[in-house]
């Protein structure tokens, strides 16, 4: 065995052998493969190993889509059969609302390709002759769709990495991983000790294990999870070209071809977890207890889809451990504070996701960053908070959900109430209704009636919209005060800190007192980051942004940083938010800080300093408003915000203050056309494609990915950020919706809604530059719905931005 190597993978599952794979055929020859027991031990032996791509977010549509297309190649380049059947599926509905959400799946697909179409009962029997059709309200058939045989294909990657000088050692197990003081990592086994730059954990079941040993918790838990395979079905052995796959989302249910029965598997409505405290090392090759009654419920939905199921015997039951994350998706990616350290754990659909798992994983080794945005999938993704009762809650939620219908806007009640602010019950007490953020209880509206409060959700606008109405009026005409706490909140200081902030944004860091709007950069000139950065001192710099980004650009920072002259402190969880916006918002401020000027000469649009406020002696103060108007945001210790929040709330009510929530907040930032992190702002995009372009510095020296940056922007937009007026009557745009003009796709939405104060309905996205037309008509596919647009060349709402300047 070598004692050195670039790469250590540890487990010789699916994703394992992928990632060893595509690290070798990108060129890396000097990469191991640790496997405990034997390949695809564990949970990829089992696998249903079916194939589709019709999924969100986009990307891991892409990721899936690419895992379909590569398999063909895999078998050429292994000379191992991979057991691919691309039969197509059948997704079917029983009711109008599933109708939408195929309608929806349907015009998603669009933009990446994925080939799918409403067919006839006729046509459906023709795919699938087992199939009761005389329920059926709508077919929907994914052309590419289709199952692979596990084994085979897992071989197969292993095969083909061999080929491309890779190593693999079974009956391995790692013991220990150890890193050293240059950086590099000891993998020490049985039989000996690797030294390696980077290693990979990939070791499925074991997860949680293996990264214990590198002193890293994460938030996994294993699954029970059944399929039977039935006796042989009636004319199932006839079919030339095999019997198509079938999803039924309302039953949990999936269903395939084996051999010429079909593999019927569910997300059970009770979860059951297994072996929470740890998966036993001597587990490999078994399955566990099967216990059918679990699934009776979705079975007997089954044979109403398939009658000839009712006279079918039982060939084989599978009940296997599964292991997932809270939200069922991977976790992959750097670990944070462990440099060279990847994980790629909890991956649910191996054979669908486990190419493109791979590939990224590859291109973040080799090239140090993936060539698309999966930050939905990032191991950062998740905080602290994420505990083992967090998975366990979570995991059971989603896992009994699987197949659920999500809707716009929709929350979840899953491990929550999870983190609160100090002012939860007042905000409670004036009727918030919350959603969850990055771990923290959030007010998304306020109810002032029961119809208001109840949270119903549905594809058209929801029971909310008359109160968010009412407060995005409010902030408009009056005040509103929201609540910022989730928000990422960073402090840099030391003799380092403006030069180094200097390095990793792309607009110049302002003068002491003053606040800039700054994008950050990778490597390869991609978006990673827009925080509003507020220098409070000659050496000191309060750095705002996104919470949901919070511990993957705390990653970056880490990786970043100079090891002297830089003192970084992350205040997330420390340091508490409020917003005062609005025409009387000055007043408001000034009557809580006597003897300190708000107005716009003494304060102007963009600055920010310490200041004592209230009962507080060191409140952070910035005027800037992702609402358009005049806004102050205002940071302090999580201990002032109680009593702050009430002398502003004092101070607020002959001014009209009225508390506002986060659908406020974002009605009021899409009538402004203000970019949303995770929406219009992913690393997927260079900076002159988004509305950040004009917050670029070229001209200011060297930052990280300038150079990529400029000749990106040489080169042209590949697609540009766009504005739309809809002409929508009863559902809204609500993200990922085609753009269409004169029939042909050209382009999409990022995110949409109800501009209260526009009075109309308001969509952002992007369009291909070919495709723009002020004075075109474009299309928008809401719901199933061609929806006329027309593309906005100004904000509706206070076009020149004095309100916010004011």
């Amino acid at each position: 065995m070598e004692t050195t190597a670039k790469v250590v993978i540890i487990g010789g599952g699916v994703v394992g052998c992928s990632i060893l794979y595509h690290l070798a055929k990108r060129g890396w020859k000097d990469v191991v493969l640790l496997e405990r027991q034997e390949l695809t031990a564990g949970s990829s032996w089992h696998a249903a190993g079916n194939l589709f791509t019709l999924t969100a977010p986009g990307n891991a549509a892409v990721l899936q889509k690419y895992t379909i297309d590569l398999y063909p190649e895999l078998e050429r380049e292994s000379g191992q059969d991979c057991g691919l059947h691309y039969n197509g599926e059948l997704l079917v509905a029983k009711d109008a609302e599933e109708i939408k959400t195929l309608a929806i799946a349907h015009a998603f697909g669009k933009r990446y390709g994925i080939e799918s179409e409403f067919i006839s009962p006729d046509r459906a029997k023709e795919l699938a002759p087992t199939l009761n059709t005389e329920d059926l309200t709508a077919i929907l058939h994914e052309k590419t769709a289709g199952y692979c045989d596990p084994a085979s294909v897992t071989h197969a990657f292993a095969k083909a990495a061999r080929n491309y000088g890779a190593s693999i050692y079974r009956h391995t197990p790692v013991l220990e991983t150890n890193q050293r003081h240059d950086g590099k990592w000891d993998v020490v086994t049985e039989t000996g000790t690797i030294t390696a730059d980077y290693v990979v954990n990939a070791a499925g079941l074991w997860g949680r294990e293996v990264a214990a040993l590198a002193g890293i918790t994460l938030p996994l838990m294993p699954v029970e999870h059944h399929y039977l395979v039935t006796e042989e079905i009636p004319g199932m052995a006839e079919m030339e070209h095999g019997h198509a796959l079938l999803s039924y989302a309302d039953a949990n249910l999936y269903m395939r071809p084996e051999g010429n029965g079909l593999l019927i598997g569910a997300y059970e409505s009770k979860c059951i977890h297994w072996a929470e405290n740890g998966t036993p090392l001597d587990f490999g090759h078994e399955l566990l207890p099967d216990d059918l009654s679990r699934m009776e419920e979705e079975f007997l939905q089954a044979v109403e889809l398939i009658p000839s199921l009712a006279d079918a015997g039982i060939k084989s039951v599978i009940n296997g451990p599964m292991i997932f994350s809270p939200d069922l998706g991977p976790l992959i990616g750097p670990y944070p504070g462990k440099p060279g350290y990847f994980c790629a754990n909890g991956v649910m659909t191996g054979f669908n996701q486990g190419g493109g798992i791979g590939k990224v994983l590859a291109e973040w080794i080799i090239d140090g960053e993936p060539s698309l945005d999966v930050s939905f999938w990032d191991v950062a993704r998740y905080g602290d908070y994420a505990g083992s009762r967090y998975a366990k809650e979570m995991t059971k939620y989603w896992y009994e959900n699987r197949s659920s219908r999500i809707y716009p806007y929709q929350t979840f009640p899953a491990a929550r109430p999870m983190k609160t602010s100090l002012i939860y019950d007042r905000l409670k007490d004036a009727g918030a209704v919350f959603g969850e953020t990055c771990g923290w209880e959030d007010a998304y509206w306020y109810a002032t009636n029961e119809a208001e409060r109840q949270e119903s959700y549905s594809y058209e606008r929801p029971a909310w919209f008359a109160a968010v109405a009412r407060e995005s009026r409010a902030v408009r005409e009056t005040a509103g005060l929201f609540e910022l706490t989730s928000y990422g909140k960073y402090r840099f200081s030391g003799a380092g800190a403006v030069a180094y902030l200097d390095r990793i944004m792309a607009n110049s860091i302002p003068a002491p007192g003053k606040t800039a709007l700054c994008p950050m950069l990778s490597h390869q000139g991609k978006v990673i980051g827009d925080f509003t950065v507020t220098r409070l001192s000659e050496d000191s710099c309060l750095v705002l942004g996104s919470g949901s980004m919070e511990k993957i650009h705390e990653r970056w920072f880490l990786d970043t940083m100079p090891e002297t002259g830089v003192t970084y402190e992350n205040l997330t969880n420390r340091y508490a938010g409020l917003h005062v916006a609005g025409p009387n918002a000055k007043a408001i401020m000034a009557a809580v800080a006597p003897g300190i000027s708000f107005d716009s000469a003494d304060f102007p649009f963009l600055s920010g300093r310490e200041m004592e406020l209230g009962p507080c002696p060191g409140a952070f103060v910035v005027r800037v408003s992702y609402t358009g108007e005049c806004g102050f945001e205002i940071y302090m210790p999580m201990e002032y915000q109680r009593t702050l929040f009430e002398e502003i709330m004092a101070a607020g009510e002959p001014h009209g203050l009225t508390l506002a929530g986060g659908h406020a907040l974002m009605a009021l930032r899409l009538e402004k056309g203000f970019a949303g992190w995770n929406m219009e702002l992913t690393s997927d995009y260079y900076p002159h494609e988004t509305a950040l372009a004009r917050f670029v510095r070229y001209g200011k020296g060297d930052f990280i990915g300038r150079e990529a940056a400029l000749a990106a922007r040489e080169a042209g937009p590949r697609e540009c950020f766009v504005q739309f007026a809809v002409d929508a009557d009863e559902a809204d745009a609500f993200g990922g919706e085609p753009v269409f003009l004169n029939g042909k796709l050209a382009g999409y939405t990022s995110s949409g809604g109800y501009g209260y104060c526009a009075d109309t309905s308001l969509a952002l996205g992007y369009l291909y530059p070919d495709a723009i037309d002020a004075n075109a008509e474009y299309e928008i596919d809401i719901v199933g719905k061609r929806c006329k647009a027309r593309l906005l060349t100004a904000p509706p709402v206070d076009p020149d931005g004095l309100r916010m300047r004011g």
